[in-house]
C-alpha cells in the first residue's frame, strides 16, 4: 500500500503596510504568509508543486487568498517577493534525491555484475551456478562441479521455472542429481554471449 499526497509547509511571514482593506475599508497594514506546497510518497517530499500567498487585515482580521485581492494590491505583493523572493527550501527535494541515489546505485551494482560475470564466464570455478534459459518460458540451472584444462563438468538442476526471476527457488543443493553434461569453456563463453546463459552466480 503506497502513501502519497500533498502537503504544505510555511515558507515566509511578512507585512505589508499602506492597503485598503476591500471587506472594513480601512487603510491598514496587511500580514502575509507564503505557503510551499510540495508532493510526497510514504511522508517523505519529492517534489515542490506551487506556493500559496494567504493574506490577513490587521484589523478586521478577514483574511484572503493571493487570488482574492484587487489587481492594486497584487502589484504591492509582488513588489514585496522582488524585494525578498520566496524560494523552495532543499528539503522538499529531498524525496528525488533519494530516488537518484537509488537509480545510480542500481547503475553501478548493474555494472559491476556484468564486470563480475564477464570475468565469471571466463574464468569458471567449482560451484558456480550457470542460469540458463531452455526457451521463452522456461529456464534452469546448472552447476560446475569440476573443470579440468579445457572443460567445464556441469551438474544440471532437475526443475525448469517458468520465471528467469525464479532460479533462485530451484537453486538448492538437493535439486542437482543425476544430469550430466560436459562443455568447453569455448561453449560455454558463446552461450554466455548468445544470453542462453544469462546470469552466473558464484556463491
Amino acid at each position: 500500500m503506497i502513501f502519497y499526497g500533498t502537503k504544505a509547509s510555511n515558507l515566509k511571514n511578512g507585512q505589508i503596510i499602506n492597503i485598503d482593506c476591500p471587506s472594513c475599508e480601512t487603510n491598514a497594514p496587511f500580514k502575509y504568509s507564503v505557503f510551499g506546497k510540495y508532493a510526497h510518497i510514504y511522508w517523505i517530499p519529492l517534489f515542490p508543486i506551487s506556493k500559496i500567498t494567504v493574506a490577513e487585515c490587521n484589523s478586521c482580521k478577514k483574511t484572503y487568498e493571493f487570488k482574492e485581492l484587487s489587481e492594486s494590491i497584487k502589484t504591492k505583493f509582488q513588489r514585496e517577493k522582488e524585494k525578498s523572493p520566496v524560494k523552495f527550501p532543499v528539503w522538499m527535494f529531498s524525496g528525488l534525491f533519494v530516488i537518484a541515489a537509488l537509480v545510480g546505485f542500481g547503475v553501478y551494482k548493474s555494472n559491476e555484475t556484468d564486470k563480475n560475470e564477464a570475468e565469471f564466464v571466463k574464468n569458471p570455478k567449482v560451484g558456480d551456478v550457470y542460469s540458463i534459459k531452455v526457451s521463452d518460458a522456461h529456464f534452469t540451472c546448472a552447476r560446475v562441479d569440476k573443470i579440468d584444462t579445457d572443460s567445464v563438468y556441469l551438474t544440471d538442476n532437475d526443475y525448469e521455472t517458468d520465471q528467469s526471476t525464479g532460479i533462485d527457488d530451484i537453486d538448492v543443493t538437493k535439486n542437482y542429481t543425476t544430469e550430466k553434461e560436459v562443455l568447453t569453456k569455448k561453449e560455454i563463453q558463446d552461450a554466455f554471449k548468445k544470453e542462453k546463459i544469462f546470469a552466473i552466480t558464484r556463491k
